[in-house]
């Protein structure tokens, strides 16, 4: 899972990037380099498993975080727009608005993200639909008459100065979508960027922008990229006696984790052996067979039956025998939906 951190010059993004992934890239530098990370995805869930099992190792989800530039934040004022290229491969945009600076003015800021993004999307879909209505010209081939229908609904909704993303489509239409690269039909998860000053009022701020989310779409939270950041210099010890100083129960870079995985409907589950207990990442939804292509393709061809358990009875049973002497695992076939928090043993063929 790819997820880009995008935002106006000087808003924090390589503050919250760093923050995220406890590295040390120059901020304020106005560079145009990339900066990625592979994070670990915090779960207790591995951390009791591992206690459990005592394998030879222990493997946490992970989340790709990438820093880029691409976007002015000028809103409908852009002129030249160059979108990064690493864009297309972001599956939903971190957006770190300033709202600790004295002049802030953080829905006006984000507005202008959005903006950019559609002012973007509509240049692509005016350029797509005169290619192929030019192709249709010179040989006849209607073939692609559907998709320039589709591609002019898409601009009819970005005139009225609305996000793709707000565009209800059929399933046969996302299908054909989905060659586009479209920002504003990315799911967006706002990162309010406050000042220290302000970490105690950062409930009211939460409530503040709550009219701004909405599920499968658009989610917010509230951080302190600053003292994130330090945070994220410090060992595990300084950092829970640091977050006791300030009143804070959870790591704002560890919400917007989890916030991430709402956003895009994700999951985990847990797998473990004498080798490793490891967490996997799927689609909520996701039914067994697909789940067991998440470890191997193998795994899912020859895909037999799955042995599930849930963490909180596995957690305390410990075993499998203990679980199914109290009832507690069960069989399920291949259309089985998977929850967040199954440990499963996948049975297969091949």
């Amino acid at each position: 899972m790819k997820l880009g951190i995008i935002g106006k010059p000087q808003s924090g993004k390589t503050t919250i990037f760093n923050a995220a992934s406890g590295q040390q890239e120059a901020v304020g530098d106005f560079s145009k380099a990339v900066h990625r990370a592979i994070i670990k995805v915090p779960d207790h869930r591995v951390d009791v498993l591992t206690e459990i099992a005592k394998p030879r190792k222990f493997t946490y989800a992970e989340i790709e975080f990438l820093d880029v530039t691409g976007l002015s934040g000028k809103g409908k004022d852009s002129t030249a727009f160059e979108p990064n290229p690493e864009f297309d491969l972001m599956e939903a945009f971190i957006v770190v608005i300033d709202a600790f600076s004295e002049d802030a003015d953080p829905e006006r800021d984000l507005q202008d993200l959005i903006d950019e993004m559609i002012l973007s999307d509509q240049v692509m879909i005016e350029n797509n639909i005169k290619k192929r209505s030019r192709k249709i010209q010179l040989s006849g081939d209607k073939s692609g008459v559907r998709e320039i229908e589709l591609l002019q609904k898409c601009l009819n909704h970005l005139e009225t100065e609305k996000p793709l993303l707000e565009l209800e489509l059929e399933d046969e239409e996302e299908k054909l979508l989905r060659g586009y690269s479209f920002l504003s039909r990315r799911p967006l998860l706002i990162l309010i960027n406050i000042a220290e000053d302000n970490l105690a009022e950062r409930d009211a701020i939460e409530k503040k922008f709550a009219h701004l989310v909405a599920p499968g779409r658009r989610e917010v939270v509230v951080v302190c990229g600053k003292i994130q950041m330090e945070l994220a210099s410090l060992e595990p010890d300084e950092q829970k006696q640091f977050l006791d100083e300030l009143g804070i129960d959870t790591p704002a870079v560890d919400k917007v984790i989890q916030k991430s995985y709402s956003l895009l409907g994700l999951i985990s589950f847990l797998t473990l052996g004498d080798p490793e207990v490891r967490a996997w990442t799927i689609k909520r939804g996701t039914n067994a067979q697909k789940a067991a292509g998440a470890i191997h393709t193998d795994m899912e061809r020859g895909f037999i039956r799955a042995e599930v358990a849930t963490f909180e009875d596995y957690s305390v049973l410990k075993t499998l025998p203990a679980l199914k002497a109290a009832g507690k695992s069960r069989l399920e076939g291949k259309e089985y939906v998977v929850q967040d928090g199954d440990v499963i043993l996948f049975r297969f063929n091949v």
